[in-house]
């Protein structure tokens, strides 16, 4: 991959670029000085068709939000080429459960063929690590993060949950709190915080019994 350079990119332009992920819309509405300090942070990618942007059994901390084309997600059971599980498309977050667990990558993804290229944002999970730490994030930018990480595991597992609703797992995905305290506070975060990695280690569970 590519890394591009942020000058050659207008502000307008980066707006649109981003438009499509409703994390940085919510962080631009609410605050544009923090959504300043996410471009200062997110690096933007470019990939040719065919690429690799993501490889199994690596192990990061990167976030990557797809904003441009399409990828494949691939497996490899050992005995043949590799093949297509699943498409990602503009707007869609990718890494969630390495970002959380500090895993291996559990596939690769790459470039769909069908797309020239593919331009994504990789964003360093280190800044969200610490939930106690606002000197680079404010609590607001925090939380916005943190309902986008559980909502989106959350909804994987639901999904899960619809096609197998007999499966071992969901008495244990009713048993992860939903957060009812009041909204905007450090204590929802420390929920928001603590559902991430629920969710996170109950998919992952999910994800192994079903291979």
């Amino acid at each position: 991959m590519e890394q591009l350079k942020r000058s050659d990119y207008p502000e307008e332009r980066i707006k649109r670029l981003f438009s499509g992920v409703p994390f940085f819309n919510e962080v631009l509405r609410a605050d544009q000085g923090q959504f300043d300090q996410l471009m200062d942070l997110c690096e933007l990618l470019e990939a040719e068709s065919g690429e690799q942007v993501i490889r199994q059994g690596e192990t990061d901390r990167n976030l990557y939000f797809l904003l441009r084309g399409q990828l494949a997600v691939m497996a490899n059971n050992g005995d043949g080429p590799d093949q297509v599980l699943n498409y990602i498309s503009p707007g869609e977050i990718l890494g969630m459960l390495s970002m959380i667990r500090g895993t291996p990558r559990s596939a690769s993804i790459q470039v769909d063929e069908s797309s020239r290229e593919a331009i994504l944002a990789r964003l360093d999970f280190l800044h969200f690590s610490n939930i106690n730490d606002f000197s680079v994030f404010s609590l607001e930018t925090m939380l916005a993060f943190y309902r986008m990480v559980v909502h989106n595991i959350r909804w994987t597992l639901e999904v899960n949950r619809m096609q197998d609703p007999v499966h071992e797992l969901v008495g244990e995905l009713r048993k992860v709190p939903l957060y009812t305290g009041p909204k905007g506070t450090g204590e929802e975060l420390q929920s928001l915080h603590e559902q991430a990695h629920a969710l996170a280690d109950l998919l992952c569970r999910w994800n192994e019994m079903s291979q």
